[in-house]
């Protein structure tokens, strides 16, 4: 262990970049041996191919809420190469029904060979069905007359279950859906002390709305989809199958949860006479009525906050669409008579109301926007607003202040219905009474929106729409589907319903991580929401919680807790693995349901009406960057769809793009994203009808290469580096001896820094902080150092290391006294060479040598290394065949030399901004003094390309050969 103090450092932000640097940079040489070139050459000619292994099917994925009878049905088989040759049957049971089915080859997608298999001749109703392909089984799965049908009780259930100010059991009749609650969720009715005044001075009756997910806010912005709840009755209502009234009080349940909704804006408008606030969540795992003690005016009500003026606006299209579906029910004889007359006078408020909201919103539309705003600002939830209240009342200035808006929306791949944006949905319902221009620009704009879905979702087999983020795919793509199911509903494409069954059964488990993401939905349906009702959830010993119909935002671009995971990622995580980021992949909410919910009644009425592909979008492929792919610097994108597409373009900004022979190149920057950065970039061309097809890809930014001037920054304490960019605080997670510990992010003597606070029970009390569960990839550095002070005489400092399998006390046996003074420490990570740095976790521990309280305040957490030596050279470095096609491999070798016999941490081949790892050609070769040659061999897509190589020894500044350009691939 080393352990070096290290004068006091000038704060980050004041420092010129030199001055941050942990050593010198130190210039490459380039000098290099004619016989190591010769030898370099001789070794290549030995290289060989690595024998192809048996492939093997690893999923055979379904849809695992079933199919209807007459309806498009498709499953996925993902293997780990070819398998053409397997063989495919449907079995009930163990009786084969089908006997044979055909694989059709979609080649790869995220690594992995998929083949995708249509049965949509088989028809026959029943249940347990499985698809069986090489001897793998897919999980089961039925067939019914109208699949969809069987979820609706669920969607609503959903809803009633996410009430707040009400006991579960009384709104949640026994047996009321299919698929049953865990009993653990139902709770007490909680929060009956909403809300308390920003300063806490004067209480309002904000009772009751949804809670808005697993934690127990409830936002402004997100009041939209009490809206959604009466259009889908509102558009469906005639099918009993959506009218119907599964707790028999006369109502049907669409109508029920959207007054529920509704009476909580209605108390929010008397009150605040159209300003709605947030009312955020707070508490741990536990149920709603734990939190506070449901008495008003005591110090543990919550505050209202985060005014928004969006959420003015989207409450009066709220309510006004409320108000038209009691309508609705009344003249459809939906209600029972004995309820008419109230629930008359539930829809004039909700209208009066809804006026309210609407003329607030107008008013104030320099105000902010608050929670869940929309990208076209405060115009686009008012957009919401005046086409329900139009659709109520038949003003037509609601109509015209719509239509202005319409006309001058640009459309951007960026938006979708859900809270981002109101005007898909709203173009939707204005249509079929807009004027004849108006219906030209809803049209046109839909139909943008409709090629968007369908050249996005055919990026992959699965019918994904691809766009991947830190945050799960499912909210997008839901709400994606309602828009597409409209699309159909009102133009009548046969394109539009199959993308929808296709999006659909990628929720319900047609997926690669053959799980289905709705809960209680399928064998494999995920269990471990995240969810405060769920009060077992940070035990080891906790089995997961059913929410019916509950659908949870998935699959992330990247593994939260590991940058270096895989894409796109998934894993059904229970909380007390991953206590900071479940929420990132397991969180369901009352905006993602929405549009799932809307597709569900949507389809139970659509039934099995005919679907197709009709006319797909021409095809666009991305073929480099791939997704999962590491770039630094430049990045050039390669994308292909012969002559069909035209005008090729780089978004967000649409840059144009290089054409020649059906490919098209432009070049991105990826210098100012921080390391491990995941991203997406689109491209689109233009098709001859004048419409565009899109086509994304998915890429990770690479960390710099380890060496004394390039430090890997973890944390800053400003939602800066590697942990720090998540926005997240450390935690305190244990406490031995008793003894409380915190740790809050906090400006100090002009620098963001992290302050670790213990208050000890004895002078034997150690409080325990980490970065959540968190680790980093720190192979190649060989220092953790911290900048840190303490104002605490009695506080005494430990920082240990683990890997998961060993622990290490990485500052020594003693406890380290840090003075009250920004001081640099650097812990010798190679000291222990046992520990496995690739999954390397750190731990801190306070502890004081008295029952006094003690602070540690730190900044900069980073991996550094230490200059030595002199700088390794490259040299001899090209590739060959000088020629290839896209099936042909290209081998790129260098040879790499270092005086000191040190060898690379890793030679790296940069081709086109994408990094690729090189490695030795000879393992028996040890000595670098003397030269030692590197190679890759991979295919290139079609294009013209330029390669450079890099390296380091991790004691000298990295060493780069001058980019050239390579093999043109015709």
């Amino acid at each position: 262990m080393t352990m070096i103090d290290r004068p006091i450092r000038r704060h980050r932000a004041s420092e010129p970049p030199s001055m941050r640097r942990r050593g010198a940079h130190r210039t490459a040489r380039w000098s290099r041996t004619t016989a190591a070139v010769a030898a370099a050459a001789i070794a290549l000619a030995t290289l060989s191919a690595t024998p192809a292994h048996a492939a093997t099917v690893q999923e055979v994925a379904v849809s695992q809420g079933g199919y209807s009878a007459g309806a498009y049905k498709t499953a996925s088989v993902v293997a780990d190469g070819a398998v053409g040759g397997s063989t495919c049957r449907i079995l009930q049971g163990g009786t084969v029904v089908v006997p044979s089915c055909t694989l059709l080859d979609r080649g790869a997608t995220w690594g992995k060979r998929v083949y995708v298999v249509d049965f949509t001749s088989f028809a026959t109703v029943g249940t347990g069905y499985t698809l069986e392909v090489g001897g793998v089984a897919s999980p089961p799965f039925d067939i019914a007359t109208n699949v969809w049908e069987g979820y609706t009780d669920e969607m609503t259930a959903f809803y009633r279950l996410q009430r707040a100010g009400v006991a579960s059991e009384d709104v949640y009749p026994d047996g009321y859906s299919s698929i049953a609650p865990s009993e653990k969720i139902f709770h007490g009715a909680g929060h009956l002390d909403d809300a308390a005044s920003a300063d806490g001075t004067e209480h309002y009756d904000l009772t009751g709305g949804w809670y808005d997910a697993g934690d127990y806010g409830k936002y402004a912005g997100n009041q939209w989809v009490g809206g959604q709840i009466a259009i889908t009755y509102l558009r469906h209502g005639d099918t009993p199958a959506v009218a119907f009234d599964g707790d028999d009080n006369g109502v049907p349940d669409l109508v029920d949860e959207a007054v529920f909704g509704s009476e909580y804006l209605i108390r929010f408008a008397e009150e605040f006479d159209g300003a709605l606030y947030d009312i955020k969540g707070s508490g741990g795992f536990q149920h709603p009525d734990k939190h506070t003690d449901n008495i008003v005016g005591t110090a543990d009500d919550r505050r209202i906050s985060g005014l928004g003026v969006g959420g003015s606006a989207k409450a009066a299209g709220t309510l006004a669409a409320t108000a038209r579906a009691i309508a609705f029910a009344i003249d459809n004889g939906h209600l029972d008579p004995s309820v008419v007359t109230e629930y008359e006078g539930i829809a004039a408020l909700a209208e009066s109301t809804a006026l309210t909201y609407y003329d607030y919103a107008v008013a104030n539309q320099s105000g902010p926007i608050g929670s869940y705003s929309t990208r076209a600002g405060i115009a686009n939830s008012l957009l919401y607003a005046q086409v329900q209240l139009h659709l109520l009342t038949g003003e037509t200035a609601y109509r015209s202040a719509a239509e202005t808006t319409i006309a001058g929306s640009s459309f951007t791949v960026l938006s979708s219905t859900n809270y981002w944006d109101m005007g898909p949905l709203s173009m939707a319902e204005l249509y079929p009474v807009a004027t004849a221009s108006g219906k030209t620009n809803i049209q046109r704009y839909l139909k943008q929106q409709l090629d968007y879905v369908l050249s996005s979702t055919d990026d992959t087999p699965y019918g994904v729409v691809d766009q991947f983020k830190n945050f799960g795919v499912n909210e997008p793509h839901a709400s994606y589907m309602a828009d597409t199911l409209r699309y159909y509903e009102l133009f009548g494409d046969q394109r539009a319903l199959r993308a929808v069954l296709k999006g659909m059964y990628w929720m319900m488990g047609n997926n690669p991580w053959n799980t289905s993401w709705v809960s209680g939905v399928g064998r494999d349906s995920v269990r471990f929401l995240h969810t405060r009702l769920d009060e077992e959830a940070q035990s080891q010993t906790g089995t997961g919680v059913v929410l019916p119909g509950a659908l949870v935002s998935g699959p992330n671009a990247t593994d939260p807790l590991d940058p270096t995971s895989g894409m796109p990622w998934y894993e059904d995580r229970p909380v007390w693995q991953d206590s900071g980021q479940q929420w990132r992949y397991n969180e369901y909410s009352i905006s993602i349901q929405a549009g799932f919910l809307y597709s569900i009644f949507g389809l139970t009425a659509v039934g099995d009406a005919p679907s197709s592909t009709g006319t797909p979008p021409v095809a666009l492929t991305v073929t480099s960057p791939l997704p999962g792919d590491y770039v630094t610097g430049d990045v050039t994108v390669f994308a292909q769809s012969g002559s069909s597409l035209t005008n090729h373009a780089i978004g967000p900004n649409w840059t144009p793009m290089t054409s020649s022979g059906g490919v098209s190149t432009g070049t991105f920057n990826v210098d100012a994203l921080a390391p491990f950065t995941t991203a997406r970039v689109d491209v689109r061309g233009t098709m001859a009808s004048g419409a565009y097809s899109y086509s994304s890809t998915h890429y990770r930014v690479a960390p710099p290469l380890p060496t004394p001037s390039t430090p890997l920054l973890y944390d800053g304490f400003g939602k800066d580096g590697v942990f720090g960019m998540q926005g997240y605080t450390w935690v305190n997670w244990y406490n031995n001896h008793a003894g409380v510990g915190s740790v809050t992010n906090v400006t100090e003597d002009g620098r963001t820094a992290a302050k670790f606070f213990q208050n000890p029970a004895t002078a034997m009390s150690q409080a325990k902080f980490q970065p959540w569960h968190h680790s980093i990839d720190a192979r190649g550095y060989g220092f953790l150092s911290l900048t840190m002070k303490s104002p605490s005489p009695n506080n005494r400092v430990r920082i240990d290391v683990t890997d998961g399998v060993h622990n290490y006390k990485l500052s020594g046996n003693t406890p380290v006294a840090v003075p009250n003074a920004w001081t640099d420490y650097d812990f010798d990570l190679t000291a222990f060479p046992d520990l496995d740095l690739s999954k390397l976790k750190i731990v801190l521990w306070l502890q004081q040598t008295a029952d006094t309280d003690g602070t540690l305040f730190v900044d900069d957490v980073e991996l550094t290394n230490k200059a030595s030596g002199t700088a390794p050279t490259l040299m001899g470095t090209g590739f060959s065949p000088s020629s290839a096609s896209a099936t042909t491999p290209v081998t790129f070798t260098t040879t790499y030399t270092d005086a000191d016999g040190q060898a690379p941490h890793v030679v790296q081949l940069v081709v086109d901004g994408v990094i690729k790892t090189m490695t030795a050609v000879s393992a028996s070769d040890t000595n670098v003094i003397d030269g030692k040659a590197y190679a890759v061999t991979l295919t290139l897509p079609r294009g013209p390309h330029t390669y450079s190589v890099r390296t380091t020894d991790t004691t000298s500044g990295v060493v780069s050969t001058t980019p050239v350009a390579g093999p043109t691939i015709p």
